[in-house]
């Protein structure tokens, strides 16, 4: 018997599952299906977790909460989303500083200019090649 690989979904997509199931779109079953999840009970857990119940992973009942789960879902799924984005956002912040140190020391060693500076023209060997 072979062991499944562990997935790990966004915050925005499990938001987005519990949105469908709750909105009546997908069953708990069909969502499971529809989107591949492997797990028989991750979706439950989402609900769970986004009713707002501090104590999600014991099993209860689910049904009491739906109606404040749905009035909740936008917010903080769009709350989420943000926080998604913003440590995306710092990524690729790291990355271009990281960038910009790679071609400041190469500048420096090389003693070649790799930034295109404004305005610059296509330099006369650059052109022979093209042609």
């Amino acid at each position: 018997m072979s062991k499944r690989k562990q997935q790990n979904y966004s915050e925005a997509f499990k938001w987005k599952v519990v949105h469908e199931v709750l909105a009546g779109k997908f069953s708990k079953e069909e969502a499971k299906r529809f989107y591949g999840i492997g797990s028989n009970c991750a979706i439950l857990y989402w609900m769970r977790k986004y009713s707002g119940d501090t104590n999600y992973r014991q099993p209860g009942k689910i049904d009491e909460d739906i109606p404040s789960m749905r009035k909740k879902l936008p917010g903080q799924m769009q709350q989420s989303r943000i926080k998604e984005l913003e440590e995306a956002l710092e990524r690729e912040k790291q990355r271009a500083d990281l960038w910009q140190t790679i071609v400041e020391i190469a500048e420096e060693e090389l003693g070649i200019d790799i930034k295109k500076k404004y305005g610059a023209r296509q330099s006369i060997e650059a052109k022979k090649k093209e042609d």
